[in-house]
């Protein structure tokens, strides 16, 4: 009958198709094998009963109990069971051979507890619901190189337990790959790696779980990939891997647990690239940096860290889940020698660990080694995903480069907690083009966006959260320079395009967006709110007392606003809003709708030294300053803070300008022209409009607004001030006079009452000339510079329509329906009852009537 049953067998494998192609996966799979052959090993202590069904070749060492086994013959399976602590199992063979563990517990004393010596495949399976464990001996007297060789490929698979131990060696090693495909495999403990692989290690199913004093798994020159299953993996020694290899790492699904604790050691490292396609990878990690001493031609320190996912070549993540957390001294979560990208997937990284020492780096600079999230040596692009990182340590980062950082999307949660320490950091160019990025840092001198090179901003919601103070660092013994915390800082120029950008700013002294270079903003929308105070007074560089402030918007260089929307709001004292050391250039002529920006500052001005104060300005510029076009709204409220200023000259082109101050309104050191555009000024303590230097008025709307006596509407200290063209109306306790000489445009000077609200009727038998709403009641006082005595309001009035020969009326109190306003100047209005005041007639270029 059996005999029968064989021939059936034999007659139907012949006569089945075979298929297409065999590919070298599918013959992995144990089902896709026929064993007809068995043999069966049944231990007890140092003995064993053996039944060959299979005619194999088999020999014993120093009992029964120690069995080799050769053979020549292919579909030979072997079963195993019972228990022996002085046994093992040696098979040879030309094929495949499969061994099942069916409750077997093995200990050898002279090597291997199981080896298969065959080039081919070597099927190890656990038998459905069976417990089996096997130990080597302390001493091998045998070939092999684990208590689970195999010469040749190993296949594991089944739906039991084995439990493996290295005494001396590794638990488990393959000569050519490893694939896991079932079975619960523990690996309690081994003098080497729990699991040695030569070419290629590859899990697809099952479990394993892992500790050894050597690697977890170590793939050696080949790859590893894990596409499913479950590992979990203790590294408790210094300087080893919970998974490694020299080549390709992929994982595409599966669940990974990794547990590091010892110094330099790692939880995945590859010395090619890394990919992580799926799966859920989970790294609790430990250990600290190691600071190794290299002599070369100078002798410095080279620091090892201990790393959550290291990796020599590039690192890539396409998807799954990564989180690692980490405790260790000066620890790293992600660490590439090459680029990293992430492109899909959830990355979260905790670093905890502290700095390291001071020590002496290859360059020969004084260095320290810190807790980093994700750093690459290469270049770090983010296009999708989510990554939330978190840095505590002193000088850690959540995401940094050498070479250029690029976001182009995903999900960004950053926050950085210890001093120095930067969200996004790069020595090269920084890109944000698209994404959602909410950044937190709360150390002193920590930055949101830091690089060395360019950085723009094309794209995305960024949202920042800042606290951190500035810091003072030492040039000598006696002089420092301040180091701010910034939300947006780069060594070079930065450019905004698009985007939303949002901050707020409690920290002392902290900035917004800062540049070494040059600033241009031509698009996107950015709300920055810059609650900090200023700073103590120190001795900077120079030897000057000075003041760290806490300002908005702060370039080095040139700073040009063309496009977007800004708010800008900073209520520390002595702070700006938008400010720039070099020439500052708003909007495009022609166009008002962009940029609209809306700067305002409230802190208090605060004395510096002797009789220097640091005042607080909505926008200044150390250079000229010149709008073209847009529209600029601009707010103070305390002494010495004004809305507009130039440390040069100050040019209006276009544009729409809407300013309430405590201080002057628009102010200039040389000189302010003004060509054209709609502009407002009005100072609630001060002049409308000052200029130190001259005045040149040839066209635009101008409405400037200053203080009672002596301050004034117009203001350039009785310097030549030319109106050529233009509507000018200024009211104040005084006025400077036009220039004869440099005018061609006729100027009536008013000097009379002023009540807030009363209509001010400028009318000739022709029809209007002016409609004007006095913005405030003046009180009589003291002259200022060109007139003013007693008079409690002086006010100029200069437009084309004024012409000699024709006699003007100013009425009070006139009716105004209709029409348009623009803060208290009605065009296009129907007037109607008043009071006459005056009557001129304007005969010179400047008329004066009181």
């Amino acid at each position: 009958m059996t005999a029968r049953n064989l021939i059936a067998r034999a007659t139907c494998l012949i006569l089945s198709a075979a298929p297409a192609a065999v590919t070298a996966a599918d013959r992995d799979r144990i089902e896709d094998s026929d064993y007809s052959k068995t043999v069966t090993i049944v231990f007890s202590g140092d003995s064993s009963t053996v039944t060959n069904g299979a005619g194999v070749t088999i020999s014993y060492g120093a009992n029964t109990a120690s069995i080799a086994i050769s053979s020549a013959m292919e579909g030979v399976q072997y079963v195993l069971s019972g228990t022996s602590a002085n046994g093992y199992v040696q098979i040879t063979s030309t094929y495949a051979s499969k061994v099942t563990l069916n409750g077997v517990n093995l200990t050898s004393s002279t090597g291997p507890a199981l080896s298969m010596i065959s080039a081919a495949r070597n099927f190890v399976v656990t038998a459905n619901g069976s417990t089996n464990s096997l130990t080597d001996g302390s001493t091998y007297t045998r070939s092999g190189s684990g208590t689970l060789y195999t010469s040749g490929p190993m296949i594991l698979s089944g739906k039991g337990s084995l439990s493996v131990a290295g005494v001396k060696s590794h638990a488990i090693y393959g000569g050519s790959y490893i694939r896991c495909m079932g079975g619960d495999v523990k690996v309690s403990s081994a003098v080497k790696d729990a699991i040695h692989s030569k070419t290629l290690f590859r899990m697809d199913q099952g479990s394993l779980d892992l500790t050894a004093t050597g690697d977890g798994i170590d793939g050696d020159s080949g790859a590893i990939q894990v596409n499913g299953g479950s590992i979990n993996i203790r590294s408790l020694v210094d300087d080893t891997k919970a998974m490694g290899c020299e080549g390709l790492i992929t994982i595409n699904g599966g669940n990974l647990n990794l547990t590091v604790n010892g110094v330099q050691s790692k939880g995945i490292s590859g010395k090619s690239d890394i990919a992580i396609n799926g799966g859920t990878l989970a790294c609790n990690l430990a250990g600290a940096v190691y600071l190794e001493t290299v002599t070369d031609v100078t002798t410095y320190v080279d620091p090892s860290y201990c790393t959550g996912v290291k990796c020599d070549g590039n690192l890539t993540v396409g998807g799954g889940s990564v989180t690692i957390t980490h405790t260790g001294l000066a620890g790293k979560g992600i660490s590439a020698d090459g680029n990293v990208a992430i492109n899909g997937g959830t990355v979260d990284v905790f670093t905890s660990g502290a700095r390291s020492a001071s020590f002496t780096n290859s360059l020969g600079a004084t260095d320290t080694a810190s807790a980093d999230c994700i750093d690459a040596d290469g270049t770090l692009t983010i296009s999708s995903g989510t990554v939330i990182a978190r840095s505590t340590g002193i000088g850690g980062d959540c995401l940094s480069s050498d070479l250029a950082l690029t976001v182009g999307g995903g999900n960004l949660t950053l926050t950085t907690d210890g001093a120095s320490g930067d969200c996004l950091a790069t020595n090269s160019t920084l890109a944000v083009n698209g994404g959602t990025l909410a950044l937190t840092v709360k150390g002193g001198q920590g930055k949101g966006f830091k690089s060395t090179g360019v950085m723009t901003v094309g794209g995305g919601s960024s949202t920042f959260t800042m606290s951190g103070g500035v810091v003072q660092e030492n040039v000598t013994a006696s002089t420092y320079n301040p180091v701010y915390c910034t939300a947006m800082k780069s060594d070079s120029t930065i450019a905004i395009t698009a985007g939303n950008i949002t901050m707020t700013h409690s920290g002392i002294a902290g900035k917004g967006i800062s540049a070494d270079g040059n600033l241009t903003i031509s698009g996107g929308t950015l709300n920055l709110t810059n609650n900090g105070a200023n700073s103590a007074t120190f001795t900077n560089s120079s030897n000057a007392t000075d003041m760290a402030s806490a300002d908005c918007i702060k370039a080095d260089g040139t700073l040009s606003i063309t496009g977007g929307s800004i708010t800008a709001t900073s209520t520390g004292g002595g702070a700006d809003a938008i400010s720039g050391d070099g020439v500052v250039t708003i909007g495009t002529a022609g166009i008002t709708a962009t940029p609209l920006i809306t700067a305002s500052v409230s802190g208090a001005r605060v004395l510096v030294s002797g009789s220097d104060y640091m005042n607080a300005k909505a926008l200044k510029a150390d250079g000229n300053l010149t709008m073209n076009g847009g529209t600029y709204k601009g707010t103070t409220t305390t002494n010495g803070s004004e809305a507009m200023e130039s440390k040069a000259t100050l040019t209006i082109n276009g544009g729409i300008v809407e300013i309430n101050s405590y201080d002057d309104g628009i102010n200039a050191a040389t000189k302010i022209a003004i060509t054209g555009g709609l502009i407002y000024s009005y100072a609630s303590n001060n002049d409308g409009i000052d200029s130190n230097g001259t005045f040149a008025i040839s066209g635009g709307t101008i409405i400037s607004s200053g203080a009672s006596a002596p301050e004034e509407g117009f203001d350039c200290d009785q310097n030549n001030f030319a109106v050529t063209g233009g509507t000018l109306i200024g009211t104040g306790g005084a006025t400077s006079t036009p220039t004869t000489a440099s005018s061609t445009q006729r100027t009536v000077l008013y000097k009379g009452t002023g009540t807030a609200n009363t209509i001010l009727h400028i009318t000739s038998a022709s029809g209007t000339n002016l409609v004007y709403k006095i913005p405030r009641t003046y009180a009589a006082g003291g002259g200022g510079p060109g007139g003013g005595g007693t008079t409690p309001m002086t006010m100029l009035i200069s437009n084309a329509g004024l012409v000699s020969g024709t006699t003007y009326s100013i009425i009070s109190g006139a009716t105004v329906t209709g029409g348009t306003e623009f803060h208290g100047y009605y065009t296009g209005a129907t007037v109607t009852g008043g009071t006459t005041l005056k009557t001129f007639n304007p005969t010179a270029i400047v008329t004066t009537v009181q």
